[in-house]
């Protein structure tokens, strides 16, 4: 992290976390024409992966338009267009799945994604300052899983799991969707 090496620290997180950091970045930084489509299309993204999530943020956008020109629409009305925007919403959901399922090294790709997002937002999908000064204290290892304690700077402390995929262990960063936490 005091370095901005993404790559290296792409390569350091579980691969359920890095599948959800990449697919926000693909569904913050996929209007953001050829820059992006280019850094698909190197990690493998065939075109037409990319043309269908364009015209389904389109038709999303559009969709989201007509609650903000209408006011006056009857309840039918903004039931039928909340149903449409939702069905929009999985679609684009599965077609950006779709396109990482197609990428040949996804830590690479969200590397690159995540210095894309910093360069034309000024920030991304993790702290640039992650991990720096902190220790890490009481490891537990059972078996292919381990936990730790996070200890931050000022003395704030934080749970983090460890997973072993083979022989190599990486970081669970993210908690499960829809977990609460401790």
């Amino acid at each position: 992290m005091e370095r901005s090496d993404w790559e290296a620290f792409f390569e350091c997180l579980d691969r359920s976390d890095l599948t959800r950091l990449a697919k926000m970045g693909v569904a913050i930084s996929g209007e953001h024409g050829p820059a992006f489509a280019g850094l698909c299309l190197e990690h493998g993204v065939p075109v037409e992966a990319l043309k269908t999530v364009k015209g389904l943020m389109q038709a999303l956008s559009e969709s989201a338009q007509t609650f903000r020109t209408d006011p006056g629409a009857t309840t039918s009305e903004m039931h039928e267009r909340s149903l449409r925007n939702r069905d929009l919403v999985k679609a684009l959901d599965k077609a950006i799945e779709a396109c990482l399922r197609s990428v040949t090294n996804l830590a690479a790709f969200t590397a690159k994604v995540e210095r894309l997002k910093r360069a034309k937002f000024g920030g991304g999908s993790v702290s640039s300052t992650l991990f720096v000064g902190e220790r890490l204290h009481d490891l537990t290892v059972e078996g292919t899983r381990a936990s730790a304690i996070r200890r931050f700077k000022g003395g704030y402390e934080e749970s983090i799991t460890f997973i072993r995929r083979g022989d190599t262990w990486y970081i669970k960063l993210l908690p499960k969707p829809g977990a609460r936490p401790r």
